[in-house]
């Protein structure tokens, strides 16, 4: 198993509507097309209040792959993420990074 964990940050204001989109939409897309969520997760110390990070599984690289795109070109994807975006843009950057598991992690 491969995880990739992705880190969202927000334009101000709009970390409210990256947590609706990602809530509604997203998770349900991702789960649809075989990814595994994590979870997510929230900043509770410092100055990172306008992020959002969260971890997918993947059997593998190209299973990643085959499933990001399936999720850009998906229909209800392409045609539902505009109605949260209704005061412009959420997401100023994002990054991933890939994690393998140690062999002492509880998550293989």
């Amino acid at each position: 198993m491969i995880y990739e964990m992705r880190r969202y940050d927000c334009f101000p204001g709009q970390i409210g509507n990256l947590n609706k989109l990602m809530e509604e939409l997203a998770i349900p897309i991702f789960e649809r097309l075989g990814m595994t969520f994590v979870g997510a997760w929230s900043p509770v110390v410092g100055d990172d209040e306008s992020a959002l990070i969260y971890i997918l599984g993947y059997e593998d690289m190209g299973a990643r792959q085959k499933a990001w795109d399936q999720f850009w070109v998906d229909p209800e994807w392409v045609g539902g993420r505009a109605r949260y975006a209704t005061s412009g843009p959420i997401v100023s950057k994002s990054n991933s990074m890939f994690l393998g598991p140690t062999r002492y992690s509880p998550l293989k």
